[in-house]
C-alpha cells in the first residue's frame, strides 16, 4: 500500500515525477468538472474544460507554492478558466432580432414617447429629475436623443450589453416614480 501524501506534497513531487499528477487529478476531476458545470452553466462543454485546467495546473506545477494550499491554487485556474470561457461566449454570441422583439422594442419605444408627448409630459419630466443621473442619463440618450445601443455605450463608457438592461431598469425606475407621483396625487 502506497503512503498517502497530501496534496501540496503530490504537487511538490510532481516537479521531479510527473507520475504523481495523476493521483492529483483522481482526487480533483470529478469536483473541478462540477464546479466549471455549474460555473459557466455548460455541462457539454465542461470536461474539454475541466481538461484545460490541469493541462495549465500541470504546466505551471513549478509555481505552486506548496506552502499554501494545492486546491484553492487548482480552483482558481478553474475559476480563471471558467470566466475565459464565459467571455469568450458572451462576446461571439449574437442576438438576432427577430420581427417579434424589433416590435416589442419599437412599442416600449412609441409608448414612452406617446406619454411623454401627452399631457402628462410635465409629470414624466419631473419624474425624469427625480431619477438618478445614470437611469436618467441612459433614457435621455436612448429616447430623447435616439442613440444606438453602440452610441449608448461609446457615450457612457459602457460596455454594449449593459445597455439593454441598464435601459430596462431605468424604465422601471422611472415607472415606480410616476406611479409614486399618481397616488400622491389622487390622495391630494
Amino acid at each position: 500500500m502506497a503512503k498517502k501524501y497530501s496534496d501540496e506534497q503530490l504537487a511538490k513531487m510532481t516537479v521531479s515525477d510527473k507520475d504523481n499528477f495523476n493521483e492529483l487529478v483522481d482526487r480533483y476531476a470529478e469536483k473541478i468538472q462540477r464546479y466549471v458545470a455549474r460555473i459557466t452553466g455548460n455541462r457539454p462543454e465542461s470536461e474539454d474544460l475541466t481538461q484545460e485546467v490541469f493541462l495549465k495546473s500541470y504546466q505551471n506545477i513549478a509555481s505552486f507554492n506548496s506552502k499554501l494550499k494545492f486546491s484553492s491554487w487548482l480552483y482558481r485556474i478553474a475559476h480563471n478558466e471558467s470566466v475565459n470561457l464565459i467571455k469568450k461566449h458572451y462576446r461571439t454570441k449574437h442576438v438576432s432580432f427577430n420581427d417579434e422583439i424589433k416590435n416589442k422594442f419599437q412599442e416600449d419605444n412609441l409608448a414612452l414617447k406617446k406619454i411623454i408627448d401627452s399631457d402628462n409630459s410635465r409629470q414624466v419630466r419631473q419624474s425624469l429629475e427625480k431619477m438618478k443621473l445614470a437611469d436618467r442619463e441612459i433614457l435621455e440618450l436612448s429616447y430623447f436623443e435616439e442613440k444606438s445601443y453602440l452610441e449608448i455605450a461609446d457615450i457612457l463608457e459602457i460596455s454594449v450589453n449593459s445597455v439593454g438592461p441598464k435601459i430596462k431598469r431605468a424604465k422601471d425606475n422611472l415607472k415606480k416614480i410616476i406611479l409614486s407621483y399618481d397616488k400622491t396625487k389622487r390622495k391630494n
